[in-house]
């Protein structure tokens, strides 16, 4: 897969590459379509091109920015998840502590080992793009010796909601980690970018420097905004990934 390859190699030189290759494609399509079609012939049509071209722009832009924005909700989603998956299983080592043992001592290690095992095992797997097919043992024990619990007071019914919503926090991470954009979203985005680009070259500009210049600066924008996508659409891979930091500081705090 592509996002295999660009998760590979930093941002700088994914975004570096990304806007050569549009300024370049542009530029390339530019000169050879200046070649076989006169100034002169385009010059005619430039009233009627400059109507079409803000109708395809604005929605071209519209598409463009309507992706980047639900790209960047989704990765903040999926920060706000992790915190919040850290945050239960502190909690729950925080109400174990009145737990009558040996009932408290199992529960406070198994949720330490899970968490340990998410910041530690989990994550390099997440960021190679493997998502974890099993619960972790930790976890499964923590479940096992809630069942068993006899008495059932106050304590016990918050762990067990509490375990009840991280077993959905770590759901809906690993949901995240799986998601990203439809190949159908990614043709529509790539095509829209390509004739939106393409269409600048109907314009009789006198001055063919200056014509590629606006073709240039417009198609390095397009691929400005294309990086952020290709950056945020996956948001446990690449330079720019959701950290295990909220694990590793939840852990720091077991003792």
């Amino acid at each position: 897969m592509v996002v295999d390859l660009v998760s590979r190699f930093p941002i700088a030189v994914t975004g570096l590459a990304l806007v050569i290759v549009a300024v370049v494609g542009g530029l390339g399509g530019l000169l050879l379509f200046h070649r076989y079609v006169p100034v002169a012939v385009r010059r005619e049509h430039n009233d009627v091109a400059g109507f079409i071209i803000a109708v395809v722009g604005v929605i071209y832009a519209v598409l463009l920015a309507f992706i980047a924005i639900a790209v960047w909700q989704d990765f903040n989603e999926a920060e706000a998840i992790v915190e919040n998956e850290a945050s239960l299983a502190g909690d729950i080592f925080l109400d174990a502590i009145d737990v009558a043992e040996p009932v408290g001592s199992q529960i406070r290690g198994d949720i330490r080992e899970y968490v340990a095992t998410v910041a530690h095992d989990e994550w390099p797997a997440l960021a190679e793009g493997h998502i974890p097919a099993r619960t972790p043992e930790a976890l499964l024990r923590l479940q096992t010796a809630l069942v068993r619990v006899v008495d059932r007071g106050p304590v016990f019914e918050e762990i067990l909601s509490r375990l009840n919503s991280l077993y959905d926090a770590r759901r809906e991470r690993l949901n995240h980690a799986a998601r990203g954009l439809q190949p159908i979203a990614w043709f529509v985005l790539l095509a829209g970018a390509v004739l939106t680009i393409a269409f600048t070259y109907l314009f009789g500009v006198p001055d063919l420097r200056l014509h590629m210049a606006m073709t240039g600066i417009l198609a390095a924008s397009i691929a400005f905004v294309i990086l952020l996508i290709v950056a945020f659409d996956y948001p446990f891979r690449g330079d720019v990934a959701i950290t295990p930091a909220p694990f590793v500081e939840v852990l720091g705090s077991m003792k």
